[in-house]
């Protein structure tokens, strides 16, 4: 969220002439930040890059919430998809994931997992994933994704299910850790001798998306004047290299699409809430 935050800021500076600034709201797997959101005049000076673990997921996981996805927000467009992974720390014997789930059946409840708070997309595919493969795993929620990361690189726990690549895939390349799947439907260019879990177990897709909303009532015309913002940078050769590098998919929207594609986003992740009971 971060980078795509200050991508879009930069833009968003050039063409209104004034400061945009990133103010990161961790915890709660997003959750405190898009409650911030729905609490904003919506005036166009406050919008914001949230996830699909606060709008699609935290409604069907997580009870009185502070903001209602269908009514609280104004979609504008979605930004970027980007497949997930699942890591392993250096520390850890894990090579693969054959040895991952061979050693949770010799030692279940033993082997840990970091994900970026409860109710995230992480918590989910990594419950998930118990589920799929019949072990399991103990879940320590951290409040964002810097804390689980600087954890996992340390050896504090011993994987990670992450919903991008931005972070595993400078760390992959320091040798700092161990990129044992991806989640996308297909192989990450930029991770291609790594298997995806659909390889693995065929259906096992789960990726994560960074869209940009504004507080409900936001009106027509700064939709319209952002929306072109931030698609006109979605068209940019050199950052769409640069998010391919980092596995990241550029998929602009009308704000109509947009609206659908969340519809369409919390029907499936209700769904797998519901079958994991949680």
């Amino acid at each position: 969220t971060d980078l795509v935050a200050r991508e879009l800021a930069k833009r968003l500076t050039e063409a209104f002439g004034q400061a945009c600034t990133v103010e990161n709201k961790a915890g709660a797997g997003g959750n405190i930040g898009t409650a911030a959101l729905a609490r904003a005049v919506p005036d166009g000076y406050t919008l914001g890059v949230m996830t699909v673990s606060a709008i699609s997921i935290a409604p069907h996981v997580t009870p009185n919430l502070p903001f209602n996805p269908d009514k609280d927000f104004t979609p504008i467009t979605n930004i970027v998809n980007t497949p997930g992974a699942v890591l392993a720390g250096i520390k850890t014997p894990f090579q693969s994931i054959s040895d991952l789930i061979r050693a949770a059946k010799e030692r279940p409840g033993k082997i840990t997992y970091a994900s970026v708070g409860n109710g995230s997309l992480p918590h989910l595919v990594g419950e998930r994933f118990c589920k799929t493969f019949g072990i399991e795993l103990v879940h320590v929620p951290y409040k964002g994704a810097a804390p689980a990361m600087q954890d996992l690189l340390a050896g504090v726990v011993d994987l990670s299910f992450e919903s991008a690549l931005t972070n595993t895939v400078s760390n992959a390349a320091a040798g700092k850790l161990r990129v044992l799947a991806t989640t996308g439907s297909q192989r990450a260019p930029v991770l291609a001798n790594v298997p995806t879990l659909n390889e693995i177990h065929p259906g096992f897709v789960a990726q994560g998306w960074f869209g940009l909303l504004g507080p409900a009532g936001l009106p027509d015309s700064v939709v319209t004047k952002v929306h072109g913002v931030a698609v006109n940078m979605l068209k940019e050769a050199p950052l769409l290299e640069r998010f391919e590098k980092l596995g990241i998919e550029a998929d602009p929207r009308t704000p109509q699409s947009f609206r659908s594609h969340l519809t369409e986003q919390s029907l499936i992740w209700a769904n797998v809430a519901k079958s994991l009971k949680l």
